[in-house]
């Protein structure tokens, strides 16, 4: 596997645009399946994993911090396909149950059960070291034959003569998009685009499946997830792994969870997942709404902390490393069907956990989605 080689001069049979756990899972799914065409995923982050990346300083070589999912959540233990590319991760070592301890916290700031949600309620893993472990195994497992360029932010398509275009000069036969910023109105105000890119490079009524897709994505609900990452120095070791505030708390607070990840030096990073308010996002506004999401949640830290005095205590002395947006779309009460995840005419294909579900973040949805396109492609 190439990580860093000559991208900007690639004819490739299959782009992949996000290597998070969908994208990866999708290379490494395509080989256990015999695939044996060319791949090229293009990255917008410095490395591999999406929401399941895993933050690393260029001041602290030793730091880690999973700021996206904490862990991978299933409805049920793996099946089938998925059951095929995940468990040899566990026999590997590459994955583990997650036993860390999650609590709830209410709207008064008192302890009670964590709530329900599909991200709680079944088998959770973590990555070992980290989250980021496990889309660095999928390109392993994806082979030679396959490249990833990171730092690439895809803002536009092309179509020509049977090829999909990206910037510089290269090309690919088939294309798969693994977010749907690609295919969704949220990212023109976003981003600034005049239109939805894949739209733009396949006019209506050129691909009927595609035309159905992109229809059936612009019925998603789509928000967007502020994560404050902070690091903290060494605090008690009976502390939970996550923090989950009910649903009356979430909204008058404006933040879902409170996420813990011990270092190996026994500091201690924390993430806060903030969630939308509404405040409209463009390229001018997105600055602003950064350091105003950092102060927010800062603030309300120290009132969400108390039940953990040395939380709390520690609180002063922390040091903030920014805010993470991410995009968040939530799957329909129906998925994308598996027909519709492979428009074979414009010769691309979807995959992420927005399309399976059975919640956003599940690591579940994504890699379903994944092994259901594969058995497609191959």
């Amino acid at each position: 596997m190439t990580l860093f080689g000559d991208t900007q001069h690639l004819d490739v049979d299959l782009a992949v645009i996000g290597a998070g756990l969908a994208g990866t899972g999708l290379a490494a799914s395509l080989r256990h399946h015999g695939f044996d065409g060319t791949i090229l995923l293009l990255e917008a982050g410095r490395g591999p994993g999406g929401r399941a990346a895993t933050r690393r300083r260029r001041d602290d070589l030793v730091w880690r911090l999973d700021h996206g999912a904490p862990c991978f959540s299933f409805s049920q233990p793996p099946q089938g396909l998925l059951a095929e590319l995940w468990n040899p991760l566990l026999e590997q070592g590459i994955v583990q149950p997650d036993l860390g301890l999650v609590v709830g916290l209410s709207e008064a700031g008192c302890l009670v059960d964590p709530p329900v949600h599909p991200l709680l309620q079944g088998p959770r893993f973590r990555g070992v070291p980290t989250m980021a472990s496990v889309p660095e195994a999928f390109l392993r497992l994806a082979g030679c034959k396959t490249q990833a360029a990171f730092g690439e932010r895809i803002s536009s398509l092309r179509r020509e003569n049977g090829w999909w275009c990206f910037s510089g000069q290269r090309r690919a036969r088939s294309l798969v998009v693994t977010g749907n910023l690609l295919a969704h109105p949220r990212s023109l105000a976003m981003l600034g685009w005049p239109d939805v890119p894949l739209r733009s490079a396949v006019p209506l009524n050129v691909d009927p499946l595609l035309d159905a897709a992109l229809a059936q994505i612009r019925e998603m609900d789509a928000s967007v997830r502020w994560n404050l990452m902070l690091e903290l120095p060494h605090c008690s070791d009976h502390l939970p792994r996550q923090i989950w505030l009910t649903s009356d708390a979430q909204e008058s607070f404006g933040i879902e969870r409170i996420v813990l990840h011990r270092q190996h030096d026994q500091r201690l990073g924390l993430v806060v997942h903030g969630l939308d308010d509404g405040s409209p996002i463009t390229p001018a506004s997105q600055p602003g709404l950064l350091l105003e999401q950092e102060s927010r949640q800062l603030q309300l830290l120290k009132e969400l902390l108390r039940p953990w005095p040395v939380l709390a205590q520690a609180l002063p002395q922390a040091r903030s490393l920014g805010v993470m947006r991410w995009g968040a779309s939530q799957p329909l009460d129906y998925p994308l069907p598996t027909f519709l995840q492979w428009c074979e005419h414009s010769s691309v294909g979807f995959c992420g956990d927005w399309i399976a579900g059975p919640g956003f973040g599940m690591a579940e949805g994504a890699l379903q989605s994944a092994v259901d396109l594969a058995a497609q492609l191959v």
